[in-house]
């Protein structure tokens, strides 16, 4: 079922090209669309990592919360879920969709052991969640949020993509039916959309199951030859040169028209992303507005 139209604005991320907003090492994409029908729908994919400065984003690019239709969170770490309870309270409630392990217990374990409490912050649980209005809806496989737009549900991984420890010694956490085990972050998904006229549209978290396996998984729930955007974090922030330029190379394999990185990414790699797909790269940030269908008139590439 394809949509009639979409467009993203994000309301939250590290970079800010536009006066009076604010940024933050975090992510919120408003994702406006028209479904089958032509009806009117509103999803937000995730809630960023500061609460005042999204709230403030959110007032100053004037978007109205009374008519989200639902939450999607991409996954269970801070730098997205801060802000969901507060979401609820301006929408008046509304279906939240995530992976089951979403909002498991996480901790971060430096290289002496010290404990770092990780995963959504506190005060934005399950039930403060649904005491705002939110009805948690979490399933592992893929799930329609509104006629026409799907989750991924857990991405399957079958690329050379992989999911690095957060440093030398140090571990990343997650507590499954009461078993602590490294996490894989199996919760990370994203949201993908036939486009009326264009064909698939991805818009990622984080991608920490890999942008390559994400964009595969998708032509497969799909049954897409080619994707025609990425528009998101791919986290390869940090990657070497060698990760990054193989990476680059496997996205060439979908055919992009359309590739708008952001948040975790990182510089190095945003650049060679624009070296690889020049006339097909936009730097996405804080206030960028991209539609389908229409190249984004601003100065920054």
């Amino acid at each position: 079922m394809a949509i009639k139209s979409l467009k993203l604005t994000t309301l939250a991320d590290n970079m800010v090209y536009r006066a009076g907003l604010h940024g933050q090492w975090g992510l919120s994409i408003l994702l406006e669309l028209e479904d089958d029908r032509g009806r009117p729908r509103r999803v937000l994919l995730d809630t960023g990592n500061d609460r005042d400065p999204l709230l403030h984003n959110i007032r100053k690019l004037k978007v109205d919360l009374t008519a989200l239709d639902a939450v999607v969170l991409s996954h269970g770490h801070e730098d997205h879920t801060v802000a969901t309870v507060e979401v609820m309270q301006a929408s008046g409630g509304c279906p939240v969709y995530a992976h089951p392990h979403c909002f498991l217990p996480r901790a971060n374990v430096d290289k002496t052991g010290k404990r770092r409490r990780a995963g959504v912050p506190e005060g934005q649980g399950l039930a403060e969640i649904e005491a705002a209005g939110g009805e948690v809806k979490l399933s592992s496989g893929p799930a329609e949020v509104v006629p026409g737009l799907w989750t991924t549900g857990q991405v399957h991984r079958a690329s050379f993509e992989d999911v690095p420890a957060p440093s030398e010694g140090a571990r990343r956490l997650v507590a499954v039916d009461g078993e602590e085990m490294d996490d894989a972050i199996l919760c990370d998904m994203a949201l993908w959309a036939d486009v009326e006229s264009l064909g698939a549209w991805v818009v990622t978290g984080c991608a920490h199951s890999g942008p390559v396996n994400t964009l595969n998984h998708v032509r497969e729930l799909g049954g897409f030859r080619n994707i025609h955007a990425l528009v998101g974090g791919t986290h390869l922030v940090s990657r070497p040169d060698d990760y990054i330029g193989r990476t680059a190379n496997a996205l060439e394999g979908f055919n992009l028209r359309l590739i708008s990185p952001c948040h975790c990414t990182g510089f190095r790699a945003a650049a060679a992303l624009m070296s690889q797909f020049v006339d097909r790269f936009v730097l996405n940030y804080c206030g960028r507005t991209i539609t389908a269908g229409e190249w984004p008139r601003s100065p920054v590439p």
